[in-house]
């Protein structure tokens, strides 16, 4: 085991840094040597090849040395001096000029540097003058600097680059502690840990370069999913029966033929509940595919084989729209199903507390009150969790830890593998893609803000057809930075104006309880339009809801958009979404279209995870840290899906893997808590 003491180090170890350093040097995240080590370059000069002013050809970054054959400087206005020099070689010249304010007597820093050169190696931009090539304000040199790719990175007031250097260069010296972490394997596929951080700071080549960043990207996924799969692998779980008559009467009971995707998914959990291995599986579906179906299927095999059903939603409005879901599918099996939430009787909860206790209910449907103190099931076997990016992977575990219960997770997100891999890697997948026979697709159209008026007079005509409408605002209050319409402020226009007479009501994330009631009475259909912030993008299921506007529709995601739209449609009637925008651009028109003639939501997450990244998808960007250092999920999937399989074979092999004393130690330093 590596003792790795210097490199844990505070960084006051590290030459020229004292306490006021030190404070400077947490701004930029450095606290340790393992941290100055860490913090790869944000990008680099080249320096593998030295130009002559005769050579160049073209505009861009360059090195060039030559002989300084002038050298002049002068005051002009502003209290400023121009220095001005020349170079010569290879048959051509570069004019070098730099601007300073300088305000002392006598010549400025950089004159008194080159008075007495007779080689100069400079660094910068260089263009194409009217004679000659000229570079502003280049970084110059008086002897050949170190040949290869130079580190250029991050800084902060009283940080210099070269301060940066002199430490990494350091804390290389200790290199030794760090042991290698990866099996022989992948070392010989991808190198040497030593070779690739000393490579990632000072490539000699970009081909170096390159190299070092696919071994160190490799190893940060890889260690990644160890870290998420590591003791998910074969953990023994409850096995159930084979399917028997409760669950063929719960399949006659079906008003439908099951989709493709559906049947598959159902194979997939039928297999993983009949094993002596623990169930992870995620199914995933777009808007509408049918994804509840399975969960069903599953709660009535794991009752008919003696155990319970736990089902955690992320809110108490989906919460009781999941009970009645259940209980209209169940209750006619002879199968109860009871709710569990924060804000209900204490009499009521007691009385629900004790029957998953005994063991007389069978299916209870919750929020996080189904993992709170006080609730202990007497044998659940089944753990189903609803809108999974909603909860941590902690969150998830806790439901169904205790009895090694069989866990399936939904998602209506639809979600780009490269991101499902980092969200669900612990999991096994089962995608629908197939929608059920007879469900209309959502006509979709582009709106002018000057037609704004007329889509809210269609609302009120469907309103008065006994429909209802959703109005979504990208923010809560009105903005002095950005010229959006606010869902308070816009709320009281509409009661006003447009939609006067009818029975509006308002949600948005800065409520407390009164947000869940407000939701409840919209589902209820004691309200016909909610207007609303994205509070309602996941899960609302309002049969009757078949209008959706959407305000500033530009300021949305296309993935956001595309649940949004989700939610209307969803009974046996027209859905219509409106997506009112300004359409100043040629991009923003362009993503608009995409959506408006696309509903394949997995096509459309792809697209959005290019242009948004990973974090705005789903909300995930936490204090505007990158999930990983190097890696970017988008660019590197190829890396990516190799170490989710890498991981999950060397697992497979050695779940507790034995042997490998560093990779687990390196796991426990880096392991995600997500």
């Amino acid at each position: 085991m590596a003792l790795q003491a210097h490199l844990d180090s505070d960084v006051t170890a590290l030459p020229g840094v004292g306490e006021n350093r030190r404070q400077t040097l947490a701004k930029l995240g450095l606290y340790t040597l393992r941290d100055v080590l860490y913090g790869f370059p944000r990008t680099y000069k080249d320096f593998t090849r030295v130009w002559t002013p005769g050579e160049l050809q073209d505009e861009g970054e360059y090195l060039v040395r030559g002989e300084l054959i002038e050298l002049s400087e002068r005051q002009i206005s502003g209290g400023r001096r121009l220095v001005q020099a020349r170079l010569s070689a290879g048959g051509g010249t570069l004019k070098l000029t730099w601007f300073l304010v300088h305000r002392r007597r006598g010549y400025t820093y950089i004159y008194q540097r080159l008075q007495n050169a007779k080689q100069l190696w400079v660094y910068g931009p260089v263009k194409r003058a009217l004679l000659e090539w000229e570079m502003n304000s280049p970084e110059f040199y008086l002897k050949a600097p170190r040949a290869g790719l130079a580190p250029v990175y991050p800084l902060t007031s009283g940080i210099s680059n070269q301060m940066r250097v002199r430490w990494v260069e350091h804390v290389l010296g200790y290199l030794g502690e760090i042991y290698e972490c990866l099996p022989s394997h992948l070392t010989a596929q991808f190198g040497h840990r030593h070779e690739a951080l000393r490579s990632i700071h000072f490539p000699m080549s970009h081909s170096a370069l390159e190299k070092a960043r696919r071994r160190l990207i490799f190893e940060e996924f890889f260690l990644f999913h160890l870290g998420l799969q590591l003791g998910a692998t074969a953990v023994p779980g409850k096995v159930h029966q084979p399917d028997g008559p409760l669950v063929e009467r719960f399949f006659q009971s079906l008003p439908f033929q099951l989709t493709n995707g559906q049947v598959q998914a159902i194979a997939d959990v039928r297999s993983d509940m009949e094993s002596s291995a623990r169930m992870g599986r995620l199914i995933q579906g777009d808007v509408g595919s049918g994804k509840t179906i399975v969960a069903l299927y599953a709660a009535v095999k794991a009752v008919e084989s003696g155990g319970q059903v736990a089902v955690m939603v992320p809110t108490e409005v989906l919460a009781r729209q999941m009970v009645d879901r259940f209980r209209d599918a169940l209750q006619k099996l002879g199968i109860e199903v009871e709710l569990l939430v924060s804000n209900m009787p204490k009499k009521q909860r007691s009385a629900v507390l004790e029957g998953i206790s005994s063991g007389t209910i069978p299916v209870v449907v919750g929020t996080h009150a189904l993992i709170t103190d006080g609730v202990s099931f007497k044998n659940l076997t089944l753990a189903i969790v609803d809108e999974q990016h909603r909860f941590g992977v902690r969150q998830r575990q806790a439901l169904g830890d205790e009895q090694s219960a069989d866990m399936l997770v939904m998602s209506a997100t639809p979600i780009p593998r490269s991101l499902a891999l980092t969200l669900y890697g612990d999991l096994a997948v089962s995608t629908i893609r197939d929608m059920p026979a007879g469900r209309k697709a959502v006509d979709t159209r582009l709106i002018h803000p000057r037609q704004r008026n007329q889509v809210y007079e269609f609302v009120v005509k469907r309103v008065h057809e006994g429909e209802q409408a959703f109005v979504v605002f990208p923010l809560v209050e009105e903005s002095d930075k950005l010229d959006l319409r606010a869902a308070v402020q816009e709320m009281e226009r509409l009661v006003k104006g447009p939609l006067k007479g009818v029975r509006v009501g308002l949600v948005h994330g800065q409520m407390g309880q009164e947000k869940e009631e407000v939701l409840e009475a919209f589902y209820r259909h004691e309200l016909d339009v909610l207007v609303s912030t994205t509070v309602i993008e996941v899960g609302m299921n309002v049969p009757r809801a078949t209008v959706m506007v959407i305000e500033n529709a530009e300021r949305f995601g296309l993935a956001q958009l595309h649940q949004l739209r989700g939610r209307v449609g969803r009974g046996d009637k027209q859905g219509y979404c409106f997506l009112i925008a300004d359409l100043k651009s040629d991009t923003i028109k362009r993503r608009l279209q995409a959506i408006r003639h696309s509903t394949d939501g997995f096509m459309i997450a792809e697209e959005d995870l290019k242009l948004r990244g990973p974090g705005d998808l789903l909300g995930l960007r936490q204090s505007g840290q990158p999930l990983f250092l190097l890696g970017d999920i988008v660019e590197d999937r190829e890396l990516l899906e190799l170490a989710a399989i890498e991981a999950k074979r060397l697992l497979e092999e050695n779940p507790e893997l034995e042997g490998y004393p560093t990779l687990r130690e390196e796991i426990n330093r880096q392991r995600p808590a997500i």
